[in-house]
């Protein structure tokens, strides 16, 4: 889960690290013909790194991690995971082949969605380093989401992705959310009135994790 620290991985680090020097040079090289590029490339190297750290602590990426990883449904992040790299991917392409769907405000926009992605990497670490979650970690986690999506829409430009962000991504975020707080809110009450423990602790997260969802399983083995 989002406590857990991990161990300095040297093999994953240099993966990474060639990752993001490969895409250094790719984007560079992707981006350098066309006019009003310099600070677009900026942004996609930030959203790189970032993705760069995001793999090499093996984090769930687009849900917190607050809670067992089986908890989660997957086709929710698989969904949320394709609206994502289709964002990137419609971002990029609108600097190559669809130069007029560009928002011809530059680099004000690109600027602020450099400054966007940057604050949303911020809260999100914040809320990641909590010791011990609850419902304001879990929101502040989906805020960044929010400011991490429309900082794409700005950073590339694009007039298509205001409204791919608006009516598809900010509806998968709010799935999401609500999904993990009703989950979340059903392990407290379980952790506050039936086992009578006033204060969750770090020592003892991920034990009480395991006997709630070990009685959960008796129950519907029951039925």
């Amino acid at each position: 889960m989002a406590m857990n620290t991990l161990k300095f991985n040297w093999k994953r680090c240099l993966w990474v690290t060639f990752i993001f020097l490969y895409s250094g040079l790719f984007f560079y090289n992707f981006f350098r013909p066309f006019s009003n590029w310099l600070v677009t490339y900026m942004y996609t190297m930030v959203l790189v790194l970032w993705l760069c750290v995001e793999y090499y602590e093996k984090r769930l990426f687009f849900q917190s991690g607050f809670m067992p990883i089986k908890q989660y449904r997957w086709y929710i992040r698989a969904v949320f995971a394709l609206f994502f790299y289709s964002s990137f991917i419609i971002g990029c392409g609108t600097i190559v082949w669809w130069q007029s769907n560009r928002i011809h405000l530059y680099p004000i926009l690109q600027i602020l969605g450099v400054l966007l992605l940057i604050y949303s990497i911020f809260i999100r670490w914040q809320a990641l380093g909590s010791k011990v979650p609850d419902h304001s970690s879990i929101n502040k986690f989906y805020i960044s989401l929010f400011f991490l999506t429309m900082s794409m829409a700005l950073g590339y430009s694009s007039i298509f992705h205001f409204p791919y962000v608006l009516f598809i991504g900010y509806p998968l975020i709010f799935l999401q959310r609500f999904y993990e707080l009703k989950h979340f809110k059903k392990f407290e009450k379980y952790i506050y009135e039936d086992k009578g423990i006033k204060k969750l602790e770090q020592k003892n997260y991920a034990d009480l994790w395991d006997v709630y969802i070990d009685k959960h399983s008796k129950k519907r083995g029951k039925k």
